[in-house]
C-alpha cells in the first residue's frame, strides 16, 4: 500500500502512572520523522585467513524524532526554550525613575512593554509629548528624547496584559506523542503513538527570515517501562490501522 500522510499531532503531559493527560494541539506541523537505528558490535572469523563476518551483537536500540512546528505558540516555545510561562497583568506605573543625565536623541527604555498614555515630568514639570519626547515604540516601551530635559525625568503611563515564556527555566519536556493522520492516497485513517518523546531545545530558532519561520525540535524516543508489559503497547510506541471488515 502506498502511503503519503498527513494529520494532527498531539502532544500530552504523562502521569504517574505513564498514561496521556491533555492533550495539545502543536497548530500546522508540515514534517514529522522518525528514525529507528541499532548500535551493533561485529564478530570476524579468526580461522579463514580473509576474517569474514561471523556474528553480529546488538548493542543498543535507539529512535529519535524530528518535528516542524509552523506556528508560534505559548506551548511551542514551552518545548522549544524548555521554558516557563508566565502570566503578566496589566496595571499603572506612576513615577519610574529613567536613567540621569539624558540628553536630545537618546533612547530609553521603559521597564515594561506594550505600554500607553506615556507621560513624562521633569522635576514635577510634564514634558510634551511631539516636543519634548516621542514614543520610538509602544511594544517594547521606547522612548526618544527630542530635547535635553532640565531635570531627572520620571515616566507615568499604563501597560497591558501579556503572555511570557522564559527560557532555560523548566525541566527538559518529555509528551506522549499522537499522530492522528490519514493516508492522502487512499483516504485510509492511520494512528502513530510514541510513549515517551523527550524534547532537546531547539537548535537553530530563525528569528527573522524573508518567509514563514518555524520551530524544528529533536526529541529522542525513550523507552517506557510502565506500558512496556502491555501488549497492545509496547515499549516505545505503534502504528495503528483500522481492521478491514
Amino acid at each position: 500500500m502506498l502511503f503519503s500522510f498527513q494529520g494532527k499531532i498531539w502532544l500530552a503531559t504523562r502521569n504517574a502512572q505513564g498514561r496521556y493527560e491533555k492533550q495539545q494541539f502543536v497548530g500546522n506541523a508540515p514534517s514529522l520523522q522518525l528514525q529507528l537505528q541499532t548500535e551493533t558490535s561485529q564478530k570476524m572469523d579468526s580461522y579463514t585467513g580473509n576474517r569474514l563476518q561471523i556474528g553480529e551483537l546488538t548493542r543498543g536500540k535507539t529512535a529519535t524524532l524530528n518535528m516542524t512546528l509552523d506556528e508560534w505558540t505559548p506551548e511551542n516555545l514551552l518545548l522549544a526554550f524548555y521554558g516557563t510561562q508566565v502570566a503578566i497583568s496589566s496595571s499603572t506605573v506612576t513615577g519610574e525613575a529613567l536613567p540621569e543625565n539624558l540628553v536630545a536623541g537618546d533612547v530609553i527604555r521603559l521597564d515594561h512593554q506594550f505600554v500607553s498614555s506615556v507621560v513624562l515630568e521633569a522635576d514635577g514639570t510634564p514634558l510634551v509629548l511631539g516636543t519634548d519626547y516621542r514614543i520610538e515604540s509602544e511594544h517594547a516601551g521606547l522612548i526618544e528624547l527630542l530635547r535635553t530635559p532640565d531635570d531627572d525625568v520620571e515616566a507615568d503611563y499604563e501597560y497591558a496584559a501579556a503572555d511570557a515564556v522564559t527560557m532555560f527555566t523548566g525541566e527538559p519536556p518529555e509528551r506522549w506523542l499522537l499522530l492522528d493522520g490519514i493516508n492522502t492516497e487512499n483516504g485510509e485513517r492511520v494512528i502513530v503513538e510514541l510513549f515517551r518523546v523527550k524534547f532537546q531545545p531547539v537548535g537553530d530558532l530563525n528569528l527573522i527570515v524573508d518567509e514563514y519561520g518555524s520551530i524544528p525540535l529533536t526529541g529522542a524516543v525513550l523507552f517506557d517501562p510502565l506500558n512496556a508489559d502491555d501488549a497492545n503497547l509496547g515499549g516505545y510506541g505503534r502504528a495503528l490501522q483500522q481492521a478491514a471488515s
